[in-house]
């Protein structure tokens, strides 16, 4: 369910369908991801890996989300 999501939800962020509610759709993702990596610290180079890059992916996933589509879109907002 999680590789369908992230591969249906990235096509859909980069060809600019619904980006604001694909981005919403798709943040509970890294940030369920957070929580086992936080014991490992914050470098993903840690043994484990850390919990840097789930934040920062769910930080982008918060900008697009406020951001919406481009300009070169093919979903536009309304």
């Amino acid at each position: 369910m999680v590789i369908a999501a992230e591969l249906l939800g990235g096509i859909g962020l980069i060809l600019g369908l619904w980006s604001r509610w694909v981005a919403l759709v798709l943040l509970p993702i890294p940030l369920g991801l957070i929580y086992p990596h936080w014991s490992a610290g914050f470098f993903f180079s840690n043994a484990g890996g850390g919990w840097e890059f789930p934040a920062f992916w769910s930080v982008a996933l918060i900008v697009q989300a406020l951001l919406g589509n481009g300009a070169f879109a093919l979903g536009r907002d309304r």
